[in-house]
């Protein structure tokens, strides 16, 4: 059985998952939220508490940026790659900035406006942010950094020919474009459930208590309000300006979508705000809006709440992408020699038992 823990890491927040694979079988061994003042010191807890001391580790990008090209369909593989480092470095030039500051990854997608084209999902990120991540983890199993954005898909269950939008309202938010099981597009929103936790924060002055107040904060629907005659919370002031920012967006991206989208899936810190799919579903219509659970939950415990599974929904995300699963190629830890060296397995002569070599 595989085993990948996968770690989200936030500004003061680390949500994480260990999860063991085999075949089409799917456990979480171990999953929480922890906050911290030194990060490096909350990894170090985390794999303790996990024995994740050999275990590959799976990690979400930061500071990642999205651009789309399009390129024709008829292009060699190394003449792709040629075009699409042009068409980058010319952004930068017009940006002034480095193209080699960046690491760089792409996915090719179906053009659907232009048949003749692949449209080019290029997303990169600073040097800088990738060595970060390395060194937190330095003296661990790292095997994979990843951008949430493309990875978030992995934890959901999409109907062939369903037209979705997954909308992760993390510390920053994205919405992911799904066209029949494939990810399409990446709309990225510096909002986000941080700004919220920020705002909470600064009456609360504790990002713990910040994060239980999101939790555990109702919103009602303006039809509720009037006919219970609600008033609004401290806190609600706090987080509604963000939500309609990011229901704004999502309005947006709706009216623009070259395919009409039949779903939104609600994610990340905010999902956990209560009724924050109906909110969704008053301002979006007929369009379903439902809270993205895992497709695997039938086999998870019963002994634990839908919401506290859902509460980790990113770094599940993450562990599955650290188990091969998603989309191939958007992979930017470089594996090192260590990570290409097979496990050498020993066979002892002494009753006949093996033992595996860890390196």
């Amino acid at each position: 059985m595989q085993s990948c823990l996968g770690l989200y890491i936030e500004e003061n927040i680390i949500k994480y998952a260990k999860i063991s694979k085999e075949k089409e079988t799917i456990k979480v061994d171990s999953f929480g939220v922890k906050f911290y003042d030194n990060v490096e010191k909350a990894i170090k807890q985390i794999i303790e508490e996990t024995a994740s001391y050999k275990t590959p580790i799976s990690v979400n990008l930061k500071g990642e940026q999205y651009n789309f090209f399009n390129m024709f369909s008829l292009l060699s593989k190394n003449d792709l790659k040629k075009a699409i480092d042009i068409e980058f470095e010319t952004y930068c030039n017009e940006k002034g900035q480095n193209a080699n500051s960046y690491e760089t990854r792409y996915a090719a997608v179906t053009n659907l406006e232009d048949k003749e084209k692949v449209k080019i999902i290029f997303v990169n990120s600073p040097k800088t942010e990738i060595n970060k991540a390395k060194q937190y983890l330095e003296g661990y199993k790292l095997i994979n950094i990843s951008p949430l954005s493309m990875s978030v898909a992995n934890i959901a269950k999409l109907n062939p020919r369903e037209n979705s939008l997954i909308v992760n309202i993390e510390e920053n938010t994205t919405i992911t474009t799904v066209l029949d099981q494939k990810i399409y597009d990446v709309t990225k929103i510096e909002e986000g459930s941080g700004a919220i936790l920020q705002k909470i924060n600064a009456k609360e002055n504790s990002y713990a208590k910040a994060y239980e107040i999101c939790k555990n904060t109702t919103i009602y629907t303006s039809e509720a309000q009037e006919m219970l005659d609600i008033s609004i919370s401290t806190y609600l002031e706090d987080i509604m300006p963000t939500l309609y920012t990011i229901v704004g967006k999502v309005q947006k991206i709706l009216n623009e979508s070259v395919e009409k989208i039949e779903k939104i899936y609600l994610t990340g810190t905010a999902a956990s705000i209560n009724n924050i799919d109906l909110y969704f579903q008053e301002y979006l219509g007929d369009i379903k809006c439902e809270i993205l659970k895992p497709y695997f939950v039938q086999n998870l415990s019963k002994d634990v709440n839908i919401k506290d599974y859902i509460e980790v929904n990113s770094a599940m995300a993450i562990a599955l992408q650290g188990l091969g699963q998603g989309i191939e190629g958007i992979n930017f830890k470089k594996p090192s020699l260590m990570d290409k060296m097979p496990e050498i397995t020993i066979t002892s002569n002494k009753k006949g038992k093996e033992n595996k070599k860890e390196r």
